[in-house]
């Protein structure tokens, strides 16, 4: 070569080079805007075959294929629910869900039963039957689970211990065992007391003695029978002579609400074939007679019948009639033969000794009281 002329050759290769890199920018340029431009699905249909299902060996007929599960999602009704309990206050979500018939995917949760005993102050105006309806126990339960003394008169401001279930909420006096504390509270299987799962006794024994001052939950445990505080309201008269009218116990199914006070005639016992069983004490405000069911009981002095019906503090089928200043009361009856306001005369027959309410057998519960306070019968009454 002379002159400085490029080789025929050299100068191809430029040109294929270049026309190279020509096709390269104007490809990668077309994949670019595809990419960017939308795309019309309607424009392009993909057809495909259905998928074939598979054969079974030895049975000769197609598997159905397994049915996609499509999972629930939030609905806009749910959404608009959640949002407005987030920041609105009302009614628990549960009774929004269920007026809104929005109830899908979600589980109401049900309330759980308490496992502890709590404290509840009392308020004016609080009894013993109102605050166990509140809870859902017994009112021997709210009884037996603390001090007599707060029991027998609810002031407000105090505090009682409210139980879980019903039976004997018990502190521990002594070097007793919790079999023996089992069984004095009418419990014959203290494993009852060990596994119950409101108290810490994992790992004790029926022969366990616990430190004194424990407290410890007997379920289904019963103590003594609670003396019947109800209200009682006197009206006009000397206070001395009872009033001219009283009202027994209003509010519960038995009283006969106000009744014109009888004056009495004569003291008579209300039993004429007993033994008894319990006397008066502290704890036990009345007398205890035993007899066979149906034994007629009689009325203990002439007077006017101020309740008649079923006692929820452990009492059962229970007559109780005024005599002036007077008030007797007859308990655990299998039947009672008087009605409300009916006057009767000493010696008549009020109902049929029985078993009913906080019994351990049949007997009669007889209690006399004055100006509502409970008396020994055996001072009024010789047994």
């Amino acid at each position: 070569m002379r002159g400085g002329a490029t080789p025929l050759w050299r100068r191809l290769t430029g040109w294929l080079l270049l026309l190279g890199a020509v096709l390269l920018f104007l490809a990668t340029g077309a994949l670019v805007l595809t990419d960017l431009l939308p795309v019309d699905d309607a424009a392009a249909p993909v057809t495909a075959e259905p998928p074939t299902a598979p054969v079974v060996p030895g049975e000769g007929r197609p598997v159905r294929p397994a049915t996609t599960v499509n999972l629930p999602t939030l609905s806009p009704a749910q959404l608009d629910v959640f949002l407005q309990r987030s920041v609105v206050p009302g009614p628990p979500l549960r009774d929004v869900l269920l007026e809104r018939n929005v109830y899908d995917p979600f589980t109401v949760i049900p309330e759980r039963q308490r496992n502890e005993v709590i404290q509840y102050t009392i308020e004016k105006g609080d009894t013993v039957i109102g605050i166990a309806e509140r809870f859902g126990l017994q009112p021997n339960t709210i009884a037996w689970s603390n001090e007599r003394s707060i029991i027998q008169s609810l002031r407000p401001g105090r505090v009682l211990n409210i139980p879980p279930v019903d039976g004997v909420y018990h502190t521990v006096i002594g070097a007793r065992n919790i079999a023996e504390i089992a069984r004095s509270y009418d419990v014959d299987d203290p494993w009852l007391v060990i596994d119950s799962e409101f108290n810490q006794l994992f790992g004790a024994t029926p022969e366990t003695v616990l430190p004194s001052g424990t407290r410890i939950l007997i379920p289904g445990g019963e103590a003594e029978q609670i003396a019947w505080t109800p209200r009682v309201q006197r009206e006009g008269g000397a206070s001395r002579s009872g009033g001219s009218y009283v009202s027994f116990a209003v509010g519960q199914p038995g009283s006969c609400g106000r009744v014109q006070n009888a004056t009495g005639s004569f003291w008579t016992n209300p039993m004429s074939s007993y033994t008894i069983t319990q006397g008066f004490s502290i704890y036990h405000s009345g007398i205890d007679l035993a007899s066979v069911v149906g034994a007629p009981v009689r009325a203990a002095n002439g007077g006017v019948v101020i309740f008649s019906g079923w006692n929820s503090y452990g009492y059962g089928y229970t007559v109780v009639l005024s005599h002036g200043p007077f008030t007797t009361v007859y308990g655990h009856l299998s039947r009672i033969d008087v009605r409300c306001r009916q006057l009767v005369s000493a010696g008549q027959v009020v109902g049929g000794l029985g078993n009913s309410g906080n019994s351990t057998g049949p007997h009669l519960h007889f209690e006399i009281r004055y100006l509502d306070r409970p008396q020994n019968p055996a001072a009024t009454i010789g047994f």
